[in-house]
């Protein structure tokens, strides 16, 4: 059990320090071609730091964990949109940007939608996960469209030194989160064993937690650097980008049951989540340190409802 332990805490370094080096470089990278921050953060650092859930959920939708696999996808965003938001809001309320409210949470609360929808039946199918990756692409869209209006052209004077640096370290970040998924998938399966965890809790409390380490990483970063529409931004399209270009490529690799547990109330609770947290960013632009833990209340309802049943979204609403 201690060398699961060790192993575990080794891949989660591996993880975090792999996508420390990618987000580092991909940002230099970006820049050197004169892309607004905003966009950097949407389709670049979200995208790269969604990669400790992608290849963890796929290494195990290939050994027929799916319980781990959706549940690190469901459970990381829920980590990123409760835990990760309240804790930089505590540290400094944080001012939404009106791109953001408008776009990105629209869009999270969007994705979350269609995969309960589609998971009604209890499955994944390998066209279901093809119409999620394609509802990704009219985000894409937008984003592009909207960083074409703002853009002011790549800048000049810049050597092909200042780009092959980032791409190379970029290249070792991508090495380095791919193996610490696999070590951490292994040794995280043995422990849970061991302990008696079940397999959807193990993906939804551990690997989701350990995965979702870069995203706190940056948004902490940001939030210290008084960009707190990096901070919400980049929380938002991580999400958007788990729910339906993960998911979507898991279940084209292999359709995957879901536990009804999922459907009956983690799904409609990550929902209920995002909706409030669009509330506030409605009404006032910002999330302030008192929502902040009201947001922080919801990540602690979930966590618990791991271990003890809580009542279902249809009961409460009396359904």
């Amino acid at each position: 059990m201690g060398v699961a332990v060790l192993l575990f805490l080794l891949g989660m370094v591996l993880l975090l320090g792999g996508s420390e080096t990618i987000t580092r470089n991909i940002g230099r990278l970006a820049r050197s071609l004169g892309v607004n921050e905003l966009v950097i953060t949407v389709l670049g650092v979200s995208v790269l730091t969604s990669l400790p859930e992608l290849t963890v959920s796929v290494f195990a939708v290939l050994r027929g964990e799916d319980a781990i696999s959706i549940g690190n996808v469901i459970g990381s965003n829920f980590v990123t949109l409760t835990f990760v938001t309240a804790i930089c809001a505590l540290v400094r309320p944080i001012d939404i940007h009106e791109e953001v409210q408008s776009r990105e949470s629209s869009w999270m609360i969007l994705s979350s939608a269609i995969v309960l929808v589609l998971a009604l039946d209890g499955r994944l199918s390998r066209s279901e996960g093809l119409v999620l990756i394609l509802v990704y692409i009219p985000y894409v869209l937008s984003v592009l469209k909207s960083a074409r209006a703002e853009s002011g052209g790549p800048p000049s004077g810049r050597s092909s030194t200042s780009i092959v640096r980032p791409a190379l370290f970029s290249i070792l970040g991508v090495a380095g989160v791919i193996i610490g998924s696999k070590i951490a998938l292994d040794s995280g399966s043995q422990l849970g064993a061991t302990l008696g965890i079940p397999p959807l809790a193990l993906g939804i409390l551990l690997f989701a937690f350990g995965t979702s380490l870069p995203e706190l990483t940056i948004s902490l970063s940001a939030t210290f650097k008084h960009k707190s529409d990096v901070t919400i931004g980049e929380v938002y399209a991580s999400n958007i980008f788990t729910q339906l270009v993960v998911l979507g490529v898991c279940a084209l690799i292999r359709p995957m049951t879901i536990d009804p547990s999922l459907i009956s109330f983690a799904m409609p609770f990550l929902i209920l989540a995002a909706v409030v947290i669009q509330i506030f960013v409605t009404t006032e632009r910002k999330v302030n340190r008192l929502e902040a833990l009201g947001i922080l209340m919801f990540y602690v309802l979930f966590a618990i409802s791991q271990f003890r049943p809580l009542p279902t979204i249809e009961s409460i609403l009396g359904f």
